[in-house]
């Protein structure tokens, strides 16, 4: 009680501002987890590698058109064909950022050498993924300098 016998409102006032706050920090929390959510790169979710970045820095076609696939999933997985194997990689893309871990597969080995040093090459441009250009048809990965890794088109 205040000195002069009324109820001390000031402490209740306090605890009702402290509330609010804690209840509007948490609500802009909870909104803007729901904006830096991965998107999904272009509007479907199969793609078709057609060009990767090769161990000697140049862009060249897939040996096998259709061979390596990747799916852009709304759970922030990538997940494909890269040729022998299948695979899954985590992704995170905000705006034109983009960022891929080194990819999970299982083992298996092809009969083709030339198959297998382009799976193991996709792999590494996957990991070295940096920022990302989104088309209609098209999806282009760059690294870090801006080259372009790897080049996808819808399926």
């Amino acid at each position: 009680m205040d000195e002069d016998g009324t109820p001390d409102t000031g402490f209740k006032t306090f605890a009702q501002v402290a509330l609010l706050a804690i209840v509007v920090i948490l609500l802009f929390v909870f909104l803007w987890g729901l904006t830096v959510q991965a998107p999904v790169p272009g509007s479907t979710p199969n793609w078709t590698l057609v060009s990767y970045r090769d161990t000697t820095g140049i862009l060249v076609p897939v040996i096998n058109k259709g061979d390596i696939t990747a799916r852009f999933g709304q759970d922030g997985n990538v997940t494909g064909f890269s040729g022998c194997n299948p695979y899954v990689a985590d992704f995170l893309e905000n705006g034109k950022q983009m960022r891929i871990t080194a990819p999970l597969h299982t083992t298996r080995t092809c009969a083709d050498p030339g198959i297998m040093q382009q799976e193991e090459a996709y792999y590494h441009d996957l990991a070295q993924a940096a920022s990302v250009q989104n088309g209609p048809s098209e999806i282009d990965v760059f690294d870090a300098d801006g080259n372009t890794l790897l080049v996808f088109w819808k399926a």
